[in-house]
């Protein structure tokens, strides 16, 4: 059955589903980026005539190759396009005195892949707890995050394409049930990094509370990193700046994949050029983060980009040590600390083991714990840490990066994410699983509290997904004394 709801830039015609959620679906936030557009700011949506069908999803993004952890789950988006700023929306109830709390999803994806349309991003079943759920898409890769000051890009269109898609939820969600002023904006890895960033610059308006799941402030770029990706990029379409309007979308997409390749590392992210991002931004929020927050990182995060690669599966002293050199001044010095650490919570110690704790520590969970300190300084902070361990390629990725996503949308068991989630081989358990940690989630959206003690800096009280302990004081702590998270950047 359809339904019908007013916006100010026109009228939607949704989906309304059995379980009682309606869905809307590719509504659009901002005007197309394409053309003169394309590199610039969002421009304001522009209106239309008639009824808008939002009862389809809309193109994704456009971007380049496929992600390293393809082998473990389908994130895939098969339909792209530069016309990309739209956003979906689930509700439970449309009538405007609801006054439900607001979900709002930025998506992961190392800021070159992604979108509000994959079967895992779902919000069907997250909104039938109680709450309005809005998935966000955005520009990635280069026409999202390349700086070229010559035709005026800031190299953060894409977290100014957030921030508008944030002020279309203030302006309308009030129409879907949703209350404005009770917004939570939760994201993973890029989604999450986003998210600190905004935090950051003090952009708190469109939100309420946070989510930062396996992301945080440290996995940004500086302007030289990000001009140094500018200058790849032109040098291998030999082409001046002021042409890169002008050739198709095509063109850079293969550009893209050729001169900043995913095996070279994290190109396209946000620019600390003390615009929409401050050159420090550690050290700004170090100082106060202006909203609660939820923190937290998987177990084994580095499990999904290892998990398929040989050369990881025996990982040599010498590999370890300068693998660790790359992260720390004092690479033996981190490598005994581990080995003895997890000794002592009889945890593996073989060299592959220590290579994924020690990267998944200085790449995601020492920012995260910072974020959650510093806020618990002065305001409400929990801290969690996902345990869960994927089934797949017998165990060896572990609790692994994205794993917990599909737990908290409830989308564990769809066909693309199923044998990654170990739905396909323990049901029951996964579905608890995801039961436990979407409670906690809407719980949390509802009022910041998502149902276990606050962090403090004392305590440091975590909650665990899927391990043998429901809550555990300040875990790996010995391992996280050794990073300094005023220097934590890639």
């Amino acid at each position: 059955m359809t339904t019908r709801l007013t916006l100010s830039s026109g009228v939607i015609e949704g989906t309304r589903l059995d379980t009682g959620v309606t869905a809307y679906l590719g509504v659009p936030y901002a005007a197309p980026p394409v053309g003169d557009r394309r590199f610039r700011p969002p421009a304001p949506v522009e209106p239309w005539d008639g009824v808008r069908s939002a009862t389809a999803l809309a193109p994704a993004p456009m971007q380049g190759a496929p992600s390293p952890g393809r082998f473990l789950a389908d994130l895939s988006s098969p339909h792209k396009s530069e016309d990309c700023l739209n956003l979906n929306v689930w509700t439970p109830s449309a009538d405007p005195e609801a006054r439900l709390p607001v979900m709002v999803w930025i998506y992961g994806g190392a800021f070159v892949a992604g979108s509000n349309g994959v079967p895992a991003y779902d919000g069907a079943r997250l909104a039938a707890r109680g709450v309005v759920v809005v998935s966000v898409n955005y520009r990635l890769g280069l026409l999202g995050w390349l700086r070229c000051p010559a035709i005026g890009a800031s190299g953060n269109e894409a977290l100014a394409d957030q921030r508008a898609a944030l002020d279309w939820v203030q302006r309308e969600i009030a129409g879907f049930g949703g209350d404005p002023a009770n917004v939570t904006v939760f994201g993973e890895s890029a989604g999450a990094t986003s998210i600190a960033s905004h935090l950051a610059a003090g952009a708190t308006g469109g939100f309420t509370r946070a989510v930062l799941q396996s992301g945080s402030y440290n996995l940004v770029s500086s302007v030289a990193e990000a001009d140094d990706t500018a200058g790849r990029v032109l040098a291998h379409l030999g082409v001046s700046a002021d042409k890169l309007r002008e050739l198709p979308v095509e063109t850079l997409m293969a550009a893209q994949d050729a001169a900043t390749p995913r095996s070279g590392g994290v190109f396209y992210r946000p620019v600390t050029d003390g615009g929409l991002v401050p050159e420090d931004p550690g050290g700004v929020l170090a100082a106060g983060l202006g909203v609660p927050v939820l923190c937290g990182t998987n177990r084994h995060e580095m499990g999904f980009f290892w998990g398929r690669d040989e050369r990881f599966d025996q990982v040599t002293d010498d590999q370890l040590r300068s693998l660790v050199g790359r992260w720390h001044e004092h690479p033996d010095d981190v490598v005994s600390t581990y080995r003895r650490a997890r000794t002592l919570s009889r945890e593996p110690v073989g060299n592959r083991d220590l290579a994924i704790a020690i990267g998944s520590d200085w790449t995601f969970r020492a920012a995260s714990v910072a974020v959650a300190g510093w806020q618990a300084a002065s305001g409400p902070a929990h801290m969690y840490r996902f345990d869960w361990e994927s089934p797949l390629f017998d165990g060896l990725i572990g609790a692994a990066h994205v794993l917990e996503v599909p737990f908290v949308f409830g989308t564990y068991d769809h066909p693309t994410i199923a044998g990654f989630t170990g739905y396909d081989r323990c049901p029951e358990q996964v579905a608890a699983l995801s039961d436990e940690m979407a409670r906690a989630w809407v719980a949390y959206a509802t009022d910041g509290n998502p149902g276990w003690p606050r962090y403090d800096n004392r305590r440091r009280v975590t909650r665990t997904f899927g391990g043998p302990r429901k809550t555990m004081d300040g875990p790996n702590h010995l391992e996280l004394a050794l990073w300094d998270p005023r220097h934590l950047h890639r």
